[in-house]
């Protein structure tokens, strides 16, 4: 990034959790620099009201993890009743989070062009349209539609939350309490909606988990309206646009990357279809980054790869919620499936996720900010790293209490220091006036962690198991094999952190 000049209009934040840089030149005449417009500011008011301001943006984290947590719960359910194949079954799932993934790039640059006020309340709204679209559905391709199109919904109210919380709180002690309020939501949504969901998916049906959802963020998305800080339009600035060509060949790269990790188990990986998929992905994936050399306006300027740490955290962020729902899904499976166990009683031994994350980020949050930042990325690892090794050790139902138990808890404040680290690490290299963009690369990251670690984990599993006995033991080795995966996967993160990481 080029040095601040002479002139007051070069003189510029270097991040928006530090403070502009005061270098200016003794000859620069003091009455021009007052002159000079101030940027327009979010209307952020004091108190009370501030606090239930950021209580609703991080609603939109804490329905983002219910949403997938308690579609994890019900999957068994959905996939007897509308007729899922077991590989099929996978993209209940996939389809919101590839969705969601690959849409907060475009929705994170709505937010910076206009105001992410409209694009927070559009998301909200439709995620909660989509998801009683998602309970109405009778088969399998009408269910996966519906559920794409609210990770599309979802995918606008989190970069345009996360750009409102870092323009609202730029001190680095406050902003980095706030994320981490920001990520407990997620953690309370994690628990509550395994709990929930297992019970309306036993006491009613698996559709009430949609009913639900849509529910309670269609009133969100009306108070958020209302209730959150006026438009601020800023007057003489030079008209951005989407970028269409790129967002579409990032998508379409992203989806033929996950059909292939998802249909690679079960068709083979030497297979003509894997391969080609694989390779054509690899050349939409280039062309992406061709594009936006060429483009007026690209949806990820080339420079922001050269913000600091920025490249290692996009790859670094994959791991969180690789891990979260990667683990979680096998987990539940191994619980339903071959430990037999109802989706209420599944629910209730999921709580130490919810309880334990809710907690440790928090934690993560308000102190997390003391501790050099390659420390933290190292230490989420290490605790994520145990946890997939406990689980991955208990094949039996009475190892429950001395493996499972403690890995959720080890396994989670992994999650929650690793999700603190990484987005207060590639936040405070975002220049001003592009939080949203970047908030979005960020939690495209996570989400592309968690549609890849899905897959991945889903098409182990299934190929290991394929080539088994039929009983819960022998059947438990495909689930092992998986959550290796997910170590090895960590192994590379710590390798990464350690090496390329700058405090």
């Amino acid at each position: 990034m080029s040095s601040p000049t002479s002139t007051a209009s070069s003189t510029r934040c270097s991040s928006p959790v530090e403070d502009c840089e005061k270098q200016v030149s003794p000859k620069l005449d003091t009455s021009s620099v007052e002159a000079q417009p101030e940027e327009p500011a979010l209307d952020t008011p004091k108190g009370l009201r501030r606090a239930a301001i950021l209580a609703v943006l991080c609603s939109a984290q804490f329905f983002d993890i219910f949403n997938a947590c308690a579609s994890i719960a019900a999957l068994p359910s959905i996939g007897k009743d509308l007729g899922f194949t077991l590989g099929m079954l996978q993209w209940v799932l996939a389809a919101y989070t590839l969705t969601f993934g690959a849409f907060q790039v475009p929705a994170g640059r709505l937010s910076d062009i206009y105001h992410p006020k409209p694009v927070f309340v559009v998301g909200y709204l439709a995620v909660g349209v989509f998801s009683i679209l998602c309970g109405v559905s009778v088969d399998p391709i009408m269910l996966i539609v519906f559920r794409a199109m609210s990770g599309l919904g979802a995918a606008m109210t989190i970069p345009s939350a996360i750009a409102m919380i870092v323009q609202s709180f730029p001190d680095p002690s406050e902003q980095s309490r706030a994320l981490g309020l920001y990520g407990a939501f997620g953690a309370i949504g994690n628990s509550v909606g395994f709990v929930l969901g297992g019970i309306l998916v036993a006491k009613a049906s698996w559709r009430w988990v949609f009913y639900l959802i849509g529910i309670a963020t269609i009133p969100f998305a009306v108070f958020a309206y209302f209730f959150l800080p006026k438009v601020t339009v800023q007057e003489n600035t030079v008209k951005r646009k989407i970028d269409v060509p790129g967002i579409t060949i990032l998508t379409g790269g992203l989806i033929l990357f996950v059909y292939a990790v998802s249909d690679g188990g079960a068709r083979g990986w030497g297979s003509p279809q894997i391969i080609a998929t694989l390779v054509l992905s690899i050349v939409f994936f280039v062309g992406f980054f061709f594009v936006e050399r060429y483009v007026q306006d690209p949806a990820i300027p080339p420079r922001t790869w050269f913000n600091k740490n920025f490249a290692v955290m996009f790859f670094y962020a994959w791991s969180v919620y690789w891990n979260l729902l990667a683990g979680e899904l096998q987990l539940v499976q191994v619980f339903q499936d071959l430990f037999l166990w109802s989706p209420i009683k599944t629910a209730l031994h999921f709580l130490p996720f919810g309880i334990t994350g809710g907690i440790s980020t928090l934690v993560a949050g308000s102190y997390g900010h003391l501790v050099p930042r390659r420390i933290l990325l190292v230490a989420g690892q290490l605790f994520m790293a145990v946890g997939v090794t406990l689980f991955a050790l208990a094949d039996t139902e009475d190892k429950y209490w001395s493996h499972i138990f403690p890995g959720m808890i080890i396994n989670m404040v992994g999650i929650a220091v690793a999700y603190v680290a990484a987005s207060v690490t590639t936040m405070a290299s975002a220049p001003k006036g592009e939080e949203g963009v970047v908030g979005a690369i960020l939690y495209t990251s996570f989400q592309i962690g968690s549609t890849i670690g899905i897959a991945i984990v889903s098409s182990i599993s299934l190929s290991v198991n394929q080539k088994l006995p039929l009983d819960a033991l022998s059947q438990h080795q495909g689930y092992a094999a998986s959550l290796w995966s997910v170590l090895g996967m960590h192994g590379i993160m710590i390798v990464i952190s350690l090496i390329f990481v700058r405090d």
